[in-house]
């Protein structure tokens, strides 16, 4: 069974910040852990919230790592205690994994940041609350 940590978020970020493929601001963010066995296998990290958006980046180890019942409480935070209106997430246009769990989770692509990664670039996903199926109506 895979728990999710909430009140670690320094132990999380520290794991997850290797793997991450961009630079993120550390100086304000919320971390969810997800645990199997005493192990992080996966990291979901919110930062740069303005109030009407947060960024959103996830990383993990394990392709069983994030169910149903995760993306409700991921997106609730964002949604509701958060209080934004969307969420952003910036990918790799190489990193296939990632673009795909964007598309299947309800992002939508809206644009590209060309040469953002140096050598390649960003593809912008977003995602808007009356658009989010993992909130309770």
């Amino acid at each position: 069974m895979i728990e999710v940590v909430t009140n670690e978020k320094e132990r999380v970020a520290k794991w997850a910040a290797p793997k991450i493929d961009r630079s993120i601001r550390w100086d304000q963010f919320q971390a969810f852990g997800f645990v199997s066995d005493g192990d992080l296998i996966g990291a979901v990290v919110f930062t740069e919230w303005t109030g009407a958006d947060i960024h959103v980046s996830a990383v993990s180890t394990n392709p069983k790592w994030l169910s149903r019942k995760h993306l409700k409480i991921l997106h609730d935070y964002a949604f509701n205690q958060c209080g934004c209106l969307r969420i952003s997430a910036l990918v790799k246009d190489s990193n296939h994994k990632s673009k795909k769990l964007c598309e299947a989770t309800g992002f939508k692509e809206e644009g590209r940041l060309r040469n953002y990664f140096k050598t390649e670039d960003g593809i912008v996903y977003g995602q808007i609350k009356e658009e989010c199926k993992w909130l309770e109506r």
